[in-house]
């Protein structure tokens, strides 16, 4: 279905109308790393997934200026920037891309949305042309002040054992209910989004996510499992639901800094 039912339609019409839970609320982690180079010592990263072109909460010039007042050194994009169950927003994801390439290095992996339908391979052209680190299944180096720390993209592989060297495994993977195997795989700091903060949220408790069903584990913030740290964000946008409740757009910040600080 390439264009949204009237009904969808209207309840997105109402969800614009609902300004608390468009507004986006930042969020800072310091997130401590065994051998994080010099370098990447008190780096910020902002972490924008799941924005769901069009279908985003902040207009795009307003989520690029709300990225830019946080003043990061990368910009991590875990996912679900365009929604499958409408028209891919080519125009959008340029000019988003555009917009956060002139504020710093930005690394990108697909996700659900992305590799359904067969947009995956578009999807990569277009971030690729914007001066994006794309990645699936694959790695890219962020370079700062001449030390190197490398990235890993989960794309459709299922997580494995990596070999990063002397440096911790940070790895952009879209889907939190994987939590379990990151753990088994050994990886160190993973940046996901995917769950929605579970849709309709009270207080800290969430109601449904993706892949993980009825009051899901894995939906907003912070979370320390057997050696893995994981960030999840609750999102930029909406998909096939087109309404949040009391779960208003999410933007993670990271603070990276060596573990004995």
């Amino acid at each position: 279905m390439d264009q949204p039912s009237r009904f969808k339609r209207l309840l997105h019409g109402l969800m614009m109308l609902d300004i608390p839970h468009r507004q986006v609320q930042v969020q800072e982690f310091a997130i401590p790393l065994h051998r994080l180079p010099s370098a990447f010592h008190r780096a910020r990263i902002a972490v924008v997934a799941d924005v769901h072109l069009p279908d985003t909460l902040p207009s795009i010039p307003q989520l690029i200026d709300i990225v830019a007042a946080q003043r990061p050194d990368a910009i991590f994009l875990p996912g679900d920037l365009t929604n499958s169950y409408t028209r891919f927003d080519a125009q959008g994801l340029q000019t988003l891309a555009q917009g956060l390439t002139a504020l710093a290095p930005c690394f990108a992996i697909p996700g659900n949305h992305e590799l359904r339908l067969d947009r995956e391979p578009t999807y990569g052209d277009i971030l690729t042309s914007c001066g994006v680190h794309y990645m699936c299944d694959s790695t890219a180096d962020w370079v700062r002040d001449g030390q190197t720390l490398r990235l890993y993209g989960m794309g459709r592989q299922l997580p494995a054992p990596l070999s990063m060297g002397d440096q911790p495994t940070v790895v952009l993977a879209h889907k939190p209910n994987y939590m379990d195997q990151y753990c088994q795989a050994g990886w160190e700091l993973v940046i996901s989004g995917h769950a929605h903060g579970g849709q309709i949220r009270w207080g800290r408790h969430s109601l449904y996510a993706p892949d993980q069903g009825l009051f899901p584990r894995y939906t907003d913030g912070l979370y320390v499992q057997d050696g893995t740290t994981m960030v999840v964000s609750r999102g930029l946008g909406n998909s096939s639901i087109p309404w949040r409740m009391g779960n208003g757009a999410h933007l993670p910040v990271i603070l990276l800094k060596p573990d004995d600080e």
